[in-house]
């Protein structure tokens, strides 16, 4: 991957993230449940009716849920994505080094664990060494071992910011 390509890549990643926002903002728009009552998507031999997402939008607590699991679901693919992205294009172009020498670096690794495993912390041996691990005003401890990622530690707001860190040393520091 060229360093451009992996520009694109981010690129896509931010769009997919506020593409699944759009969405979220379609699904509340007035006459929006009546849409989708009458749409399906088809692909190959399946059609897939959108009636159910309707229902599921129609009761407050189905919705709540669906939407929070959505959320967690673009939150998931924009930090694993990108993260994987630089970590591969790193190690490709020997400039890992650079990338582990960044202040976020531990803390967007052990994130990109965490939602790699049901929103949960777990840390090994080697992440318990280096616990804590900080960045701007958050702080991953030893505490939090088995503990679920709670939105009001690392949400959407913390997301876009640590993607952008992401996307600004891809920009600026990497060749």
């Amino acid at each position: 991957m060229t360093h451009q390509e992996l520009l694109s890549q981010l690129e896509n990643a931010k769009n997919n993230y506020i593409l699944g926002l759009a969405a979220l903002s379609l699904f509340t728009a007035e006459g929006s449940l009546g849409h989708l009552e009458k749409s399906e998507a088809r692909f190959g031999s399946y059609t897939l009716s959108f009636g159910q997402v309707a229902a599921l939008l129609r009761n407050e607590l189905d919705r709540d849920i669906a939407v929070k699991e959505f959320l967690n679901m673009l939150l998931r693919a924009l930090i694993k994505e990108a993260f994987e992205l630089l970590k591969t294009y790193t190690a490709d172009t020997a400039q890992n080094t650079s990338l582990k020498g960044e202040a976020w670096y531990q803390f967007a690794r052990l994130i990109r664990n965490c939602l790699s495993h049901s929103f949960t912390f777990t840390f090994n041996p080697y992440d318990r060494k280096m616990l804590p691990v900080c960045w701007r005003e958050r702080s991953i401890e030893i505490q939090m071992d088995g503990a679920p990622l709670a939105l009001d530690f690392f949400g959407y707001v913390e997301a876009w910011e640590l993607f952008r860190d992401f996307n600004e040393f891809a920009q600026n520091r990497l060749t």
